[in-house]
């Protein structure tokens, strides 16, 4: 019988261990992750200050300020009362200030606005409970002169405390030995106060010789104050308070429980620029207190209600807002940099049509700019921009960081939802920085701004130029494969269709080149993996609706031969299936709130996400590396010159799983190293709707913005992003059957300002298979309703690009409403007139909807 006992209790033993070790396999399934700290850029050891030095200034200098950092092409000014700095441009004489020279005689401003005017820094934070408060610098730290300034090497550094640093109530002892309260305290005062004090402490109930202050007494202001006057007068000090705190084990001492920040903001004088930046690891905040953004520098530059020009945001292509425009009932402006990130329970929030895809703003006033680059931080970054007579009297552009995630957690109490807003515990731990860079007459305009802009990252070799010679390309993007509810008697059931085959694409590919397509670049889009939304990318099985592997090396080989190229497509951080080769709890993203990252594809009818459509999970950025590495391997036997990547260059999100926080910081640089590492693996890259950040990876790119997002406040749209990259990469708008403006006339006019190649997505099959699939908005795929018409448009623009492909594009002009002027490099400009009435320009007409293409060649 014992035996018997203990041969069940062996197994009984075994089985359990299986059990663990099957939850444990299951609970902890999943891809291999990066260590992601690993990626945050290394912070520089803040250089040691020291005391203030004032340099001699033989100029005029800034009335009010003195001389801290000085080169041959900037001065840089500094208010000791104020904290405000100037920075003097030699070149032009120009005057820059962090806050507007006369804000006390704004007529608008309140006086919390003059609070707001005067500040360089504003903290948003939230308490224990949740509860957002913003405090400004100017109010909370140098009207109190909680301030410290030091020189570092060509600049200063001003360390901010902001909040309230007073004790209150703590600055007295919460228990104090009845011995040490009369030997420290009591003894030392008259007898009115000694007695005002001793019926304010009550011997402990646990311990009748520590005596416990009363708050309930001691809270009241009045009181408080009596007592501290007391405690002060007695010689009490700090040292004191510490002692009896930790003798009795009572929280408090030398710290304030209040809200309160310690900030360092460094400027610098950098050649031409002047860098202002925040080292986030030495920012300090108090208990129960969480920063959940800063904004930097809000009237940096800042234009009043007199002055002529315009604001610069990165709105899609790039968006103008003129100074004092009036649209003072308008929203101010505010977008993300590179977009919303979609970890963020996106579906309950509505979207706008264009992203900031460029970490980039600026502002013209009368004959001078400045202009701005974050290079730092630029991933958890937002710009914003708001013009005057609002609440105050100037027009202002600037930047803020978020330096936490932050979500909604909704609470369902009966039939009432109660929202508790959430900020991920963790801080971002890089730097923030941001260049000001100073442009004066015929270079102050957006035009000069993107020049600046294009020549720091060719300095920098971000951008490589093109070589001449060549074709615009004839962009063509091939639906393959798409899954389809179908059923089977009555029983629903998902399957794969094919939309056009390889066999079908070489048809059309060969159709093309004998009707003059000499440079044919074909991204195909569901080609492995159960079609456009395909299976995680670790294993490449063709889809057989499609044919063979075979016939796909075939397609890129008859491609190559003709003068074009096969890009296959991948998507990589939106996982559209649940297998063996993606684990949701271990390798998807995850919320604030906690949950895994699920979303649904975006319904513009709906203005919000439609789970109808479909779900699809975000991959964390931990797990991308793997992903990458497993694909590329698999990729490589292919022989495929080109890759076209979906998501890579343009989606960035974070991930806010507890035991790995990565924020879009972090997994920006974690996605640039994977671009770079595809980049190496192949011949060409072609990214879709790519940020700035992943420029110097790609050949050539779609989807690029080609119109801003409309917002009340802005007045006119600009060709920005195309003006940088116009002459380092071949690019194209989103795909032209498939656009809302279904006038190809115009949108070859578009083209040609933006100096963009066509862009067209097509099926062989008709577009009619696709309905009640999630891709019946592909409503206008079917290639021969469009081949005439597209081959027309491509032999046009190509007539008057081809020869600009290498150039770049100095200066865009909008010489009257609708009609424009750009000029490239070599002289070359082209007139777009988008009116339906003929104009004069330079002694030429250009008839109504049309172009021009004339300058003085070199």
């Amino acid at each position: 019988m014992r035996k018997r006992k203990m041969l069940f209790a062996v197994l009984a033993c075994a089985a359990a261990i299986c059990i663990l070790a099957i939850i444990l396999l299951v609970t902890n399934r999943g891809v291999r992750a990066i260590d992601a700290a690993a990626y945050l850029k290394p912070t520089v050891e803040m250089e040691a200050g020291s005391e203030l030095k004032l340099l001699s200034d033989s100029s005029e200098g800034v009335p009010g300020m003195k001389l801290v950092a000085d080169n041959s092409e900037l001065s840089l000014y500094y208010n000791a009362d104020t904290t405000e700095i100037a920075v003097k441009d030699k070149r032009q004489g120009e005057v820059w200030y962090s806050n507007p020279a006369n804000r006390s005689e704004d007529k608008i401003a309140s006086a919390f606005e003059k609070e707001v005017l005067s500040s360089q820094i504003t903290v948003l934070f939230r308490d224990s409970v949740g509860t957002l408060d913003n405090f400004t610098n100017f109010a909370r730290s140098i009207s109190a002169k909680q301030f410290t300034a030091e020189s570092i090497e060509n600049g200063i550094r001003i360390t901010y405390t902001i909040g309230d640093m007073s004790l209150g109530i703590d600055a007295l002892p919460k228990y104090i030995s009845k011995a040490r309260l009369e030997e420290k305290v009591l003894t030392k005062l008259d007898e009115t106060s000694s007695k005002y004090v001793s019926v304010r402490y009550y011997p402990n109930a646990a311990n009748p010789d520590v005596m416990e202050r009363l708050d309930e007494q001691i809270s009241k202001q009045l009181v408080l104050n009596k007592m501290m006057a007391a405690f002060q007068k007695a010689g009490y000090t700090e040292d004191d308070l510490a002692f009896d705190n930790e003798e009795n084990g009572a929280a408090g001492g030398s710290q304030s429980s209040k809200p309160n920040f310690v900030i360092p903001l460094e400027y610098r004088l950098d050649g031409d620029s002047l860098v202002a930046s925040i080292p986030v690891k030495q920012v300090k905040e108090s208990a129960n207190y969480q920063i959940r953004s800063i904004e930097l520098l809000n009237f940096f530059g800042a234009a009043g209600s007199e002055q002529e020009g315009y604001m610069f945001v990165p709105d899609g292509s790039g968006s103008i807002i003129h100074l004092n425009n009036g649209k003072v009932k308008e929203e101010q402006y505010v977008q993300k940099v590179y977009g919303f990130d979609p970890n963020d329970n996106s579906f309950r929030r509505g979207q706008v049509s264009e992203s900031a895809r460029m970490p980039v703003f600026g502002l013209k006033a009368g004959s001078s700019a400045w202009f701005a680059v974050i290079e730092e931080g630029d991933g958890i970054a937002s710009i914003a921009a708001d013009i005057s007579g609002k609440k105050n009297s100037y027009n202002y552009v600037h930047s803020s960081f978020a330096l936490r995630g932050e979500d909604e957690l909704e609470l369902y109490t009966g039939s009432t939802i109660q929202e508790i807003q959430l900020l991920n515990d963790e801080i971002y731990q890089g730097d923030i920085k941001v260049r000001y860079s100073f442009l004066a007459e015929d270079k102050a305009s957006y035009s000069g701004m993107a020049e600046l802009y294009r020549d720091r990252l060719v300095a920098d070799k971000a951008l490589q130029p093109l070589e001449a010679g060549k074709d615009i390309p004839f962009y063509l993007e091939i639906v393959g494969a798409v899954d389809k509810q179908k059923s089977f008697l009555g029983v629903p059931y998902r399957s794969v269709i094919s939309m056009t085959t390889f066999d079908e694409a070489a048809q059309m590919a060969a159709e093309m080149k004998q009707d003059g397509v000499n440079r044919l670049l074909m991204r195909y889009t569901g080609w492995f993996g159960k079609g456009v939304n395909h299976k995680t990318p670790v294993k490449l099985k063709t889809d057989s609706v499609l044919g063979s592997k075979a016939e796909l090396k075939d397609l890129s080989k008859q491609l190559e031969q003709a003068g074009g190229t096969l890009f296959p497509d991948v998507a990589f951080q939106q996982i559209y299936h649940d297998d063996s080769g993606f684990t949701p709890s271990s390798d998807a993203a995850r919320f604030v709130t906690r949950e895994q990252a699920e979303l649904y594809p975006y319904n513009r009818a709906l203005n919000r996400m439609d789970m109808s459509l479909g779900a699809y999970y975000l991959l964390s950025p931990a797990k991308l590396p793997f992903y990458v590495d497993t694909f590329m391997k698999k990729y490589e036997p292919l022989q495929m010159k080109g890759i076209a990547l979906r998501d890579l260059g343009s989606l960035l999100s974070s991930d806010y799983r507890v035991s790995r926080v990565i924020q879009r910081e972090t997994a920006k640089h974690i996605i640039k190293e994977q671009l770079e590492v595809i980049d190496n693996g192949v011949e060409e890259t072609m990214l879709s709707g790519a940020n700035a950040y992943a420029w110097p990876y790609a050949d050539h790119l779609i989807n690029v913005p080609t119109a801003s997002s409309g917002f009340n406040i802005t007045d006119e749209e600009v060709p920005f992003y195309e003006m940088v990259v116009h002459g380092y990469m071949d690019y194209a708008g989103s795909a032209v059957n498939l656009s809302d403006e279904q006038d190809l006339k115009k949108q070859l006019l578009r083209s040609l300002e933006l100096g963009a190649a066509p862009y067209f997505s097509w099926t062989f099959e008709s577009s009619s298979k696709l309905k009640f699939t999630p891709f019946d908005t592909m409503f206008s795929t079917y290639y021969k309703d469009w081949y005439d018409e597209a081959l027309s448009m491509y032999k046009e623009s190509n007539s008057a690009l081809a020869g600009l492909r290498n150039e770049r594009m100095v200066k865009h002009t909008r010489l009257q409403e609708g009609v424009v002027e750009v000029e490239y490099s070599n002289g070359t400009t082209i007139t777009v007139n988008y009116t339906d009435k003929p104009v004069a320009i330079h002694g030429k007409t250009v008839e109504a909807e049309h172009y021009w293409i004339g300058g003085e060649r070199s």
